[in-house]
């Protein structure tokens, strides 16, 4: 249900996606439809429609039968779609009905019951909930699975050492298992508040004015009351009942945006990471291939990491799209917003895809990602026992002592001495350092980086342990 005239030749994070098919104009309209039929289906339910009007508002409610371009040019005439639409789809229901064997009047009767009670917004505001929470399904497996080959990594590598990076610069040793858990944190508490954030999505359904003025008259001698009906149509559409119109309080929206940024920001911090680790000249890492990915137009020799690439565009994006939710938010004005309503619906559609398409490649990323230790192991030998630093001023301070220093002033110059180059640091501070006070065996434990990796192990088990009790899967 894609529109070909917007395939996403200028979008390559969503190009081709889940989240791209799930949130085009036609899954748009088709969420619309199922709206407006929902609702006609309520109102049989209750003895307000005939059920014969159910049925043609149902068989009318199909995408397949109109025509997008001619709603998207009309929509211009009354700033949002439902209106051209809500025309079209009282016409095709006259023909549905006609077609069942109704006459005029019963035909007439089952356009009537399309839209009964309501106003645009609901049905807009309702419809991007539906779609955020059908492109959900396939956002929140995604997450699932990349949660999964993100614990399995952290695992496997708890042992591995690398050198941790602190503004690009080598720091400390670490492990890539303790990296690989910081990636999983980040991602399973993102898909948490996504669940979240779609398994909150409400039900708008206010009237012309977020009263329900015209429902309740209609509703006057039946014994019926709209609560009971606004509850039946948002269990028809698997959305929660919020108990109220939220017509001006766009805080249902702010919330779903936020943690679909949240989804973008987890997945791009991987991609960030990869970025780095994939280049020649580090080697740490390589992004899984496949036939037709990452190849040059121009450089054969190219094996460009293009999952991350696109993770990092998505992440550039997504800030603004947020932003401009949370501005058309603070816009909202009375009982419906004038522009700001309208401002929210393509960023709210673009954060849906952004974290959707980010969450299908990240999947497909952390799944196949190849780690080199050896080459982690060499690019941590760069720094040699530099790398240990920290480690040395704080342990061996006491006993060195230089012929124009000593404590940690010794300390710092050896290091200085070092760095310019000559001799090692291990070999100046032997000659610093007593060996009655620091011995040989003693020495070269200190500047063992595997001796030195802090409660790396436990808070790899910390992150692991926090991802097993979160039911990503449910």
């Amino acid at each position: 249900m894609m529109d070909p005239s917007d395939a996403g030749l200028l979008d390559p994070v969503s190009a081709g996606s889940a989240a791209a098919r799930a949130t085009g104009d036609a899954a748009f309209v088709q969420a619309m439809l199922d709206v407006e039929a929902a609702w006609v289906q309520v109102l049989a339910d209750a003895g307000l429609a005939e059920a014969s009007a159910a049925a043609a508002v149902a068989e009318a409610a199909d995408v397949a039968r109109y025509d997008l371009a001619s709603i998207a040019e009309r929509t211009r005439d009354g700033a949002n779609a439902l209106i051209p639409l809500l025309a079209d789809l009282r016409a095709a229901t006259r023909e549905t009905a006609r077609a069942a064997g109704a006459d005029e009047d019963s035909a007439a009767a089952a356009a009537a019951a399309v839209h009964r009670g309501a106003t645009s917004q609901d049905i807009v505001d309702t419809a991007l909930m539906l779609v955020a929470r059908r492109a959900g399904e396939a956002l929140t497996a995604d997450l699932a699975s990349a949660a999964a080959s993100l614990a399995a990594l952290a695992e496997a590598h708890r042992g591995t050492l690398c050198v941790a990076r602190s503004l690009t610069q080598h720091a400390l040793p670490t492990t890539f298992g303790l990296r690989a858990a910081g990636w999983l944190s980040s991602v399973s508490t993102a898909a948490d508040r996504a669940r979240s954030a779609l398994a909150a999505a409400p039900l708008q359904w206010g009237g012309a004015a977020g009263t329900l003025a015209a429902l309740v008259d209609s509703l006057a001698g039946t014994g019926l009351t709209p609560a009971r009906l606004t509850r039946a149509l948002a269990e028809r559409l698997s959305l929660t009942d919020p108990g109220a119109p939220w017509h001006t309080q766009r805080l249902p929206v702010t919330a779903l945006g936020a943690a679909l940024a949240d989804v973008v920001v987890a997945a791009a911090r991987v991609g960030n990471d990869v970025l780095l680790g994939a280049r020649p000249e580090v080697g740490e890492l390589r992004e899984p291939t496949s036939a037709g990915r990452g190849g040059s137009s121009a450089m054969p020799q190219k094996q460009n990491p293009v999952l991350s690439v696109t993770l990092k565009q998505a992440a550039i994006e997504a800030p603004a799209r947020l932003g401009q939710l949370y501005a058309a938010a603070a816009a909202a004005g009375e009982e419906r917003p004038d522009g700001g309503w309208h401002a929210e619906w393509s960023a709210l559609r673009s954060l849906i895809r952004a974290a959707g398409a980010a969450a299908e490649q990240l999947a497909a990323l952390a799944a196949g990602l190849q780690a080199d230790p050896e080459r982690m192991r060499r690019n941590l030998a760069l720094t040699g026992d530099l790398v240990l630093s920290e480690r040395i001023m704080a342990r061996l301070a006491p006993h060195a002592s230089t012929p124009t220093a000593s404590g940690k002033a010794a300390v710092t110059e050896l290091v200085r001495t070092a760095l310019a180059g000559g001799e090692s640091l291990r070999q100046l501070l032997r000659a610093a350092v007593d060996p009655a006070a620091v011995s040989d065996a003693e020495l070269d434990a200190l500047l063992d980086p595997a001796d030195y990796l802090g409660a790396s192990d436990a808070f790899i088990d910390h992150h692991l342990e926090t991802y097993r009790k979160l039911t990503l899967h449910d």
